[in-house]
């Protein structure tokens, strides 16, 4: 069944490569060459790791097809979508789109200061003796948790990391990968790339050597190069140039995240870490199923609980419990069983449990495949939206999108709050500046 997966997702690889170019990289272009790969690694069954059930290979097929079915309609169908990148007005015309400096560079500093402190504590920690595999585990528990990160922290501070700064650190790459390649002062994307990288590094630090930071950074960056490397009014010799200091990028990244993993989890450890990260997912989903069959269902406050979650929590602080139905407090519980350690052959893993494992919890089979639908629909209806107009803010919208799709080897990004507060924050941190039509003209 692994090998049936496999095959179908890399058919609808070259499918979506095949069909419609288009100026950036598909969402769906991305979604099916990582599940072929996740699929060809799970197949391989290397390291002990257990091999999943033909269920779960079956409901991962699901996702597949239906995800690609959505894409088709999204693609075929002309289907309206609000206007909600750059409003014109008749009596204006979009002269550029900018970050509000003022707001950008103060979030950014709060959050390097934050994240200072936290890494402050880990050296300590680190120095003690304590490994780096526990303080990144720390650095994960959710806040109240009793550890050296989190119990120094009030609520204002936690609610002002989760709220703002947590979902303003995403928009931090896209913004700086875009204006690199597009902004004509020097000192502004230099300014923007120094903020960037500072913030990049302590913020994996202080995380316990977090690496999927540098990763989405790199991809966004590679993501604007492809963009720009298909605009008409870029030359070869510019293509050249940029060619080699994103080669860079990719270089250093990749020591980075080399690097961390020998900090982690030892000298040898690269191969092996790469090779379970990726192929773990249908394994643990497969090591779930059974209790998901037992669970309640959640009908959709699960795979939405990145929406209207704050609503509830908001209602918690008040003391109105009363008001909280027993639907959502079972959402969150699933969201925390998901960071609950498995058996999974090679030793224990959690947290890479695929969309599956919320869609399922939703309402089984028939969620798995309306969820998949709607989740293929969508990326595609909001690229299509999006290219036709590629600025800074359609660019941050993008980039958040594809990183979405990207982490679906682990879970649907719209359980995460912080995710969901990404995309709003894009019209606080970025302005739209117009130029007045001339009437007379």
């Amino acid at each position: 069944m692994g090998i049936v997966a496999t095959a179908l997702s890399f058919i609808f690889l070259i499918i979506s490569i095949i069909l419609k170019k288009t100026k950036s990289i598909k969402p769906s272009t991305l979604f099916f060459a990582l599940w072929t790969f996740v699929l060809f690694l799970s197949t391989l069954n290397l390291y002990n790791i257990n091999s999943p059930s033909n269920e779960a290979y079956f409901l991962i097929i699901l996702m597949l097809i239906f995800f690609f079915c959505g894409n088709l309609v999204g693609n075929v169908l002309k289907i309206k979508i609000p206007n909600f990148i750059s409003k014109y007005k008749k009596d204006s015309k979009i002269l550029n789109i900018k970050p509000r400096y003022l707001i950008f560079f103060t979030l950014s500093f709060l959050k390097i200061f934050f994240n200072l402190i936290d890494c402050v504590i880990i050296f300590k920690e680190y120095s003690k003796g304590t490994p780096m595999w526990q303080l990144r585990n720390w650095a994960l528990e959710p806040f109240g948790s009793e550890n050296p990160i989190l119990s120094r922290r009030s609520f204002l501070e936690e609610t002002l990391r989760t709220v703002i700064l947590s979902p303003f650190a995403d928009l931090v790459p896209p913004i700086t990968a875009y204006s690199f390649f597009y902004s004509k002062n020097k000192k502004e994307k230099y300014t923007l790339l120094i903020n960037s990288i500072v913030m990049l590094i302590i913020s994996s630090l202080s995380g316990g050597g977090g690496r999927l930071g540098f990763i989405y950074f790199i991809g966004c960056f590679i993501l604007a190069f492809y963009i720009f490397c298909k605009d008409k009014n870029t030359t070869k010799k510019t293509v050249k140039k940029y060619l080699k200091i994103v080669s860079v990028f990719i270089i250093i990244g990749f020591i980075f995240v080399v690097g961390y993993t020998v900090i982690r989890n030892g000298i040898g450890t690269f191969t092996k870490e790469v090779y379970t990260y990726f192929a773990l997912p249908p394994t643990l989903l497969s090591e779930w199923l059974p209790t998901l069959k037992e669970s309640e269902h959640t009908f959709g406050l699960l795979t939405t609980f990145g929406i209207h979650s704050y609503f509830f929590r908001a209602l918690q602080f008040l003391g109105l419990d009363c008001l909280i139905p027993q639907i959502y407090n079972n959402a969150y519980q699933y969201i925390l069983n998901a960071e609950i350690f498995r058996n999974v052959g090679y030793g224990i893993a959690n947290a890479f449990v695929t969309p599956i494992y919320y869609f399922f919890l939703d309402g089984g089979y028939p969620v798995v495949c309306i969820a998949s639908f709607v989740f293929g629909w969508l990326v595609m209806a909001v690229h299509k939206h999006i290219e036709k107009n590629m600025n800074l803010k359609s660019f941050a919208i993008y980039a958040l999108i594809m990183y979405g799709v990207f982490l679906s080897f682990a879970r649907i990004q719209t359980v995460s709050p912080s995710y969901i507060i990404s995309y709003l924050l894009i019209w606080l941190v970025l302005k739209t500046i117009r130029e007045k039509k001339d009437e007379n003209k």
